[in-house]
């Protein structure tokens, strides 16, 4: 009898939603997250965690500009290989920022849907959202809707990688990753003079320089060029491993959450599709930047199955 009850009022629940959402089409976790989207950084941490990243891009790319650089090719600007490398610094650091700033402030996609009383196949009810949701949609509370296509919620990105914003996502990854690696090109010299010896000096000096100068072990302009390069070299390491684990999910067309619990091997439809399905239609140029258009060949809630593809090429 309770669970009668129970699934009575399990399908009823989106019957109930839907009027509510007749007389008050405010009532939609969707609309929701477009108004908080319109107004990303209303909570105090989501505005330090945003200043805090943007500040360290525009302080690495200034301290190679300003210190790095001319260590190696002097203060004028005769050297073409040094305009070579502020061009392509600039074009890092400009897409960097965009990609950035895009993936905060685009609408992941809600995932929750008001339909009729029935469920359909594979979709749940969300008890939080109070609507039901389709495959490959969970839940943030972080962002306080469902997300279609949810992989996480990033908290450096203060929002969550989906169906809209997983292209904003891995060139933001990208950007960042390719950024650190160009600097400790760039800072090899350096980190080699000061980290050759692999003294216990030299191992606080890379992975604690406050500690380091607290003990006059690092000081002045090694102590500067110590906070520097031990943060691109560690930044390195672990930008290294978040970028390739979501290019590794992304090719593959799964997500972290399916990956972490080994389903979704049915959504591989192979990587041309994949890499649609993340960057668009435009997906063979629009990796390069993310101010090139390029519109999503779905819509989130029903998707291309490994079987569909497979049955498709045998009745060609």
């Amino acid at each position: 009898m309770i669970y009668f009850v129970s699934e009575k009022i399990r399908h009823l629940g989106p019957v109930v939603l839907g009027f509510f959402c007749f007389l008050n089409p405010a009532v939609s976790a969707h609309s929701t997250m477009e108004e908080y989207r319109k107004h990303p950084f209303k909570r105090i941490p989501d505005r330090w965690v945003f200043g805090t990243v943007v500040s360290l891009m525009i302080g690495t790319y200034l301290f190679e500009f300003f210190v790095i650089l001319p260590k190696i090719y002097g203060y004028d600007f005769t050297s073409w290989k040094k305009i070579a490398h502020i061009a392509a610094g600039t074009w890092i650091l400009v897409n960097a920022l965009a990609s950035f700033w895009k993936f905060v402030n685009v609408d992941p996609g809600a995932g929750s849907h008001v339909l009729p009383s029935i469920l359909l196949e594979g979709w749940r009810y969300c008890w939080k959202c109070e609507g039901n949701f389709p495959p490959r949609s969970y839940h943030c509370f972080q962002c306080d809707t469902c997300i279609l296509v949810r992989d996480h919620h990033c908290v450096v990105g203060i929002n969550c990688v989906g169906y809209k914003t997983r292209r904003y996502f891995m060139q933001m990854n990208f950007y960042m990753w390719f950024a650190l690696f160009y600097a400790n090109i760039l800072n090899a010299d350096f980190v080699w003079e000061l980290y050759h010896n692999f003294s216990t000096q030299s191992l606080l000096t890379m992975f604690m320089p406050i500690l380091a100068w607290i003990f006059g072990i690092a000081v002045g302009e090694t102590f500067f060029m110590a906070v520097f390069t031990s943060f691109c070299v560690i930044s390195f390491m672990y930008s290294t491993a978040v970028f390739f684990f979501h290019l590794k999910n992304t090719v593959k067309g799964r997500t972290t959450n399916e990956v972490m619990k080994k389903t979704g091997f049915m959504y591989n439809t192979g990587l041309v599709d994949n890499l649609k399905n993340a960057f668009g239609k435009n997906w063979k140029i629009a990796w390069l930047s993310p101010f090139i258009p390029s519109p999503l060949p779905g819509d989130g809630v029903s998707f291309k199955v490994k079987e569909m593809v497979q049955q498709s090429g045998k009745s060609l």
